[in-house]
């Protein structure tokens, strides 16, 4: 008996876009007992306020994904571990759509790599400014390990292996994904990859590891196109390499929830949305195609008076680079916002600086303007 799974049909369990928000209500209302236990013994003042949300409204009054339905249904018999999460999705939530500060980032991408195969004409690694030292690189294995020993000890609940590069470039990227799923306090695991570089091991380390999400980056469904809009690369060596990631999973890991995703961008704005999704749909769960923002070639874009709303970015998540950098967003590809190295502080000293904190405060004010190129990023959270 198959499932829906997002537009496509596979015997998996559903990711598609139907969440059923009351069997997750039904699960916390079952486990009120513990959860105040919960808060009881950890003096948490944001879990206090989830559950007596939960208490008063009988549900979890905050936007609940596919990911969070599909996690706690699965764990639900492990009550710490699901209440733990519910309160890491509130906080997340909470941090971006409140701009509160935890004193340290929810959320963390990790660069592998900041080189790329590919020469996209959307991306920035089309800037030639960009695309040699200092900004190529590579992240050192033992760098890595240490970033991710301070994630899981300041629970930073996700992390993407992913930014500003094509991560499976990195040689040890599956070995990646192996340490951060053996965290305790690391729940969820995503990667992006334009599915140049899949083979059998990375494929495996994917579903083995229980990754969350896999994006891969696709923008049109005939050979021409692709091959146009994506430089460098061969249209049936990626529809291959998504097919074998897709039967992997059907064939050996049959009760996987890592959801496989195709996202593409209508740079041209004349794709057939229709025949690309039902191109995709065949081998992956979800298909998307979004118009073009002007960001990509952040820094030569017009200033955006316009946009005055605090960027959610700035208290939700942390890019770690290659080199050590942390940035606010990968749109500043160039290291503009940097506001430190984590090779020289840890991560909390770093998401509390004075540098990032005051860049905080002028978003706060309605001064993107001042800020560049905060004053001509097109993405806007109203």
């Amino acid at each position: 008996m198959t499932e829906k799974l997002g537009s496509g049909y596979i015997s998996q369990k559903s990711i598609s876009d139907r969440i059923n928000t009351d069997e997750i209500n039904k699960i916390f209302l079952s486990k009120i007992g513990l959860f105040e236990k919960f808060v009881g013994d950890n003096h948490d003042h944001y879990a206090e306020e989830l559950l007596n949300q939960l208490k008063k409204t009988q549900k979890l009054n905050f936007p609940i994904n596919k990911h969070i339905e599909l996690m706690v249904i699965s764990n639900q018999e492990n009550t710490k571990k699901v209440i733990e999460y519910i309160v890491f999705r509130y906080k997340f939530y909470l941090a971006g759509k409140k701009k509160i500060n935890f004193g340290y980032p929810p959320y963390l991408l990790i660069e592998p790599v900041s080189t790329c195969n590919l020469r996209c004409p959307f991306c920035f690694q089309t800037d030639k400014s960009f695309t040699k030292k200092p900004y190529m690189g590579v992240i050192d294995f033992d760098f890595f390990k240490k970033i991710v020993d301070e994630a899981d000890e300041l629970k930073v609940g996700a992390i993407t292996l992913a930014s500003r590069g094509e991560p499976t470039m990195h040689k040890k990227f599956s070995e990646m994904l192996e340490y951060i799923s053996k965290k305790q306090n690391i729940y969820e695991i995503k990667t992006n990859t334009n599915g140049t570089f899949l083979n059998e091991k990375i494929c495996h380390s994917i579903f083995k590891n229980n990754v969350t999400q896999v994006v891969v980056s696709s923008d049109h469904y005939i050979k021409e196109d692709y091959e146009r809009l994506r430089l460098g690369s061969n249209f049936e060596k990626v529809v291959k390499n998504v097919d074998m990631l897709f039967n992997i999973r059907k064939e050996f890991y049959p009760n996987s929830l890592t959801e496989i995703r195709v996202s593409g961008i209508d740079n041209e704005k004349n794709l057939d949305r229709d025949k690309f999704k039902n191109f995709w749909i065949k081998r992956s769960d979800h298909v998307t195609a979004s118009y073009p923002l002007e960001r990509w070639n952040t820094y030569e874009n017009e200033v955006l008076p316009e946009i005055t709303d605090p960027c959610e970015n700035l208290w939700d998540r942390m890019y770690v680079w290659f080199d050590g950098k942390v940035n606010p967003c990968d749109a500043d590809y160039k290291s503009y916002l940097s506001y430190g190295n984590a090779k020289e502080y840890s991560l909390k000293e770093l998401w509390n600086n004075k540098f990032i904190s005051k860049t905080r405060e002028e978003h706060q004010k309605k001064n993107r303007t001042k800020i560049n190129p905060c004053d001509r990023c097109g993405v806007t959270f109203k």
